[in-house]
Order: C-alpha cells, then structure tokens, then sequence
C-alpha cells in the first residue's frame, strides 16, 4: 500500500521541521539542517517501518545556474538528479528509494511470473482433460478453473452434425448454455434452424471452454483448492509489484516537485517516509513550506 499525502504550511522566520521532532532526531552540518533516522516513527511503535525524513536548508550559495524547471525535469528523469545538480546532499536518498522501488518491482514480478507457470503446469497435471497438445487459456480461463469443479463437455454428442450445448447447469459449460436460453427465450422444445436457438448457440459457442480446454478436479481432491492457493499466491505477488511500482512513480513525482521549489528562494519541500496505516506499506508526506522573514 502506497500513500502519497502533501501538506502546504508556513514558517515564520525559517523555522523548519526538524525543530518539531524529539530529542535525538536532528543534526546540523554547517549551515544546513538534515533529519535522518531509521527506525520507529513516533506513534508507530508497533510497526516496522522505514522512516526518513528529508529536510534540508536552502545553501546561502544555491547554485543558481540551475533553474527550477530544469531541476525538475531532471529529477522526473531520474529522482535526485534534479537536487544533485543544486548540490543538495538528500539527492542520494531519494535515488536510493528508486533502486528500492525497482528492486522490489522487479523481485514481486519475477516471483509472479514462477507462479503463473507453477500453477499453469498444476492445472494441466491435476485438472485438465489431457485429449491433445497442451494449450494455456488466458488469465479469465485460469481464474475459472479455480472456481469451478468440472467444465462439462462442449459438445454433448459429437455424433450429431454441428454443436449440441451442454445442458447440465451445475457445470461451467452447462451454465453458460442456460444463461444462453434465458437471454434468447429458447423453447426447450427447438432445435437448429429456429433464429432463437440459433443465436443462443452462437452465444455458447463463444463463450463456453473448447474440447482442448476442459477439465475436471473431481478425479483429485483437494487439488483444485490448492491450485486456488498458487494462482492467489501469484496474484498477491503481481499486486505488491503494482504498489511499487506506485511507488516508483510517486518518488519521481516528489523528487521534481521537491527539486522545482528548492530552486526557488523562499520556498522548501520537507519529505517524510513513513509506514503506511498499520504498518502496512509506505506513505510519502511532503510538506511545503514558505519562509517568511
């Protein structure tokens, strides 16, 4: 979980954040203030967390040569870039969470990946009516799987010329063939060349899993709850990629409009790193502050 909170704020005669925190918090190095520790937020003690707050004095030597709209285009392009090139030391920290975000993207993705197979090949060992080549369906097709015991046939008597519809409703195929009926009023009593039946059957046709698709979990049990656990393992890993993937935006977006005030007199973006509601996730907490002297 991601959450991005930005608070706009006034300090009278430069008073800054670090003056708000407990003892042992902030540090001075010449004539800028850097607030930086990891460990427990206050309020959160209950909860792991990475907490770092990014505040830092305008240098009385800015380098001036950087204008604000150049600082923030080249912390959009890389985080940091912008705040390196004003000779801001916290440019590493937020390059730092960049390599943080990536490398939990990257990991989440790759262990999703090696679940999707593990249980694609589940699937196929445990479920599926082996009647040719291994074909794989599509994300809806495996999610499906995990919800319904049987598939049916798709054809009910492959004797007859053209497609007979499942007509059992307590399986996947069979479902779909009734829903077909309902929606197209099909007399139980047509068949084909009735334009109902025929469009209810076209209905199926599109609808309802193929010959080469189907299965059955009812030859093992227990298997197809496990095969629920894998591909909700590997949906969980997929999510945690996307937050960091918010993440890594988020940074980038923080990192510039940090990088456009800091070139500006007057104006300074304190940034917090903080656990997110209950320890879960991060949020970023930015803080805009104007010196009035």
């Amino acid at each position: 979980m991601l959450r991005v909170v930005l608070l706009v704020s006034s300090a009278v005669g430069g008073h800054d954040l670090a003056a708000q925190l407990p003892s042992g918090w902030a540090t001075s190095v010449g004539s800028r203030s850097v607030v930086e520790r990891v460990g427990r937020w206050p309020g959160q003690e209950r909860s792991p967390a990475f907490d770092v707050l990014l505040a830092e004095r305008v240098p009385a030597r800015q380098d001036r040569s950087v204008g604000p709209g150049s600082a923030a285009l080249r912390s959009a392009l890389l985080p940091g870039g912008g705040q390196f090139a004003l000779g801001q030391r916290r440019s590493w920290a937020y390059l730092g969470l960049e390599v943080i975000g990536w490398g939990v993207y990257l990991n989440r993705t790759w262990a999703g990946d090696e679940l999707r197979d593990q249980y694609r090949d589940f699937a196929w060992a445990e479920g599926r009516l082996q009647t040719g080549p291994r074909i794989d369906g599509d994300f809806d097709y495996y999610e499906t799987l995990s919800k319904w015991d049987r598939s049916g046939s798709f054809d009910a008597d492959p004797g007859l010329a053209g497609v007979q519809p499942e007509e059992d409703p307590s399986v996947y195929n069979g479902l779909i063939w009734s829903r077909a009926a309902g929606i197209f009023s099909v007399d139980p009593s047509a068949g084909p060349g009735d334009p109902r039946y025929d469009q209810a059957l076209l209905y199926y046709t599109e609808r309802a899993y193929g010959h080469e698709l189907l299965w059955d979990w009812t030859a093992t049990p227990g298997a197809r709850s496990t095969y629920a656990g894998i591909i909700k393992s590997s949906d969980e890993r997929f999510r945690q990629a996307s937050n960091a993937l918010g993440f890594v935006i988020a940074n980038h977006l923080v990192s510039a409009v940090d990088a456009f005030v800091s070139a500006r007199s007057g104006l300074r973006l304190e940034s917090r790193v903080l656990p997110g509601p209950g320890g879960l996730g991060m949020t970023v907490a930015s803080s805009l502050r104007t010196l009035v002297r």
